[in-house]
């Protein structure tokens, strides 16, 4: 005699049924959302590596923005440089060319000159302030107007500076950190004094900084008289060096430039690599998903066949 059961079949392949929807609504959401589960407990053997990464790609990004903002600085920082090398230079120039012509004509006029772009450059702002003001981003590093305002300065003209001492300091990258910022004082003061010094000697004082010159003194006139030639001699070493300080500080800006686009090209490159590993735990293979899940609506089409295939046999089919 044939023995005739379906409940332990039904149950079993009410199971089975079951096993399929689900794998049917995981295929689902990994198709619709891109991603292997949807939350961290799913895929509980990656956390550690997955929220590092995530971490170091916010850092990394973080890192990014800070550097555009310091290349757009440097950058600045460089025009005004350059400017500054040429204004010393013009000044020197300007010495020279009335020692080598014996001669006043256009040399007042092209000192003031080198006074307004030596106070443009160092008195210049960016969208955070004035860059060469230190901290004091709102106060103009330098607070006079006029090449006349260098008679009443003290000698040397210290008092003329009003930034302070703080310079800024960035974190490039994940390990270091460079000195970027620069002080209108540290670049100027010197080109400031010389310019003070002819400024006091055109309006019949001699300067008292070094190197003291002898009197009586001027103004300079046409021909040059013995003490302004011996005076003007005199500023040119000066002046040399001046313009030598500004070429190298320039050069030290040249090469953060260059150290900040090396950071940003490796960042770049960082930032790549931590997405790509960050998806490798997390994204699904879209034409993999697609298929899963065709495979998983399949098995579970098949389940419901044979479930219900079951569900209408009975003992009725084995009596005749």
């Amino acid at each position: 005699m044939t023995r005739v059961s379906t409940f332990q079949q039904s149950q079993t392949l009410l199971m089975e049924m079951l096993n399929s929807q689900a794998k049917v609504e995981k295929a689902q959401k990994q198709v619709t959302t891109g991603h292997v589960a949807e939350f961290y407990k799913d895929i509980y053997q990656d956390t550690a590596g997955l929220t590092g990464a995530k971490s170091l790609l916010s850092r990394l990004e973080q890192h990014k923005e800070n550097d555009a903002i310091v290349q757009a600085e440097l950058s600045a920082y460089d025009q005004a440089l350059a400017g500054m090398e040429s204004a010393a230079t013009d000044l020197k120039e300007a010495v020279m060319g009335a020692i080598n012509a014996s001669s006043a004509l256009g040399f007042e006029a092209a000192v003031e000159g080198v006074f307004e772009a030596v106070l443009g450059f160092m008195n210049s702002q960016n969208t955070e302030g004035y860059l060469f003001a230190g901290s004091k981003k709102d106060t103009a590093p330098i607070n006079i107007t006029q090449f006349s305002d260098l008679l009443t300065a003290l000698e040397p003209p210290t008092d003329i500076y009003t930034n302070d001492t703080l310079k800024r300091s960035v974190k490039i990258d994940e390990n270091r950190t460079i000195e970027t910022g620069m002080l209108a004082d540290e670049l100027s003061f010197d080109i400031m004094t010389a310019l003070q010094r002819i400024a006091l000697w055109q309006n019949g004082t001699i300067p008292t900084t070094a190197p003291v010159p002898a009197g009586p003194a001027g103004p300079i006139t046409t021909p040059l008289r013995t003490e302004d030639q011996d005076f003007l001699i005199a500023e040119i070493s000066n002046l040399e060096t001046l313009v030598r300080d500004l070429n190298e500080a320039r050069g030290q800006n040249g090469l953060n430039q260059r150290l900040v686009t090396q950071t940003v090209e490796s960042i770049d490159v960082q930032i790549t690599q931590t997405k790509i590993y960050i998806s490798n735990i997390e994204d699904v293979d879209s034409a993999e998903a697609i298929v899963n899940l065709n495979q998983a609506n399949f098995a579970l089409e098949a389940s419901y066949n044979v479930l219900s295939q079951i569900n209408r046999t009975s003992l009725l089919n084995f009596l005749g």
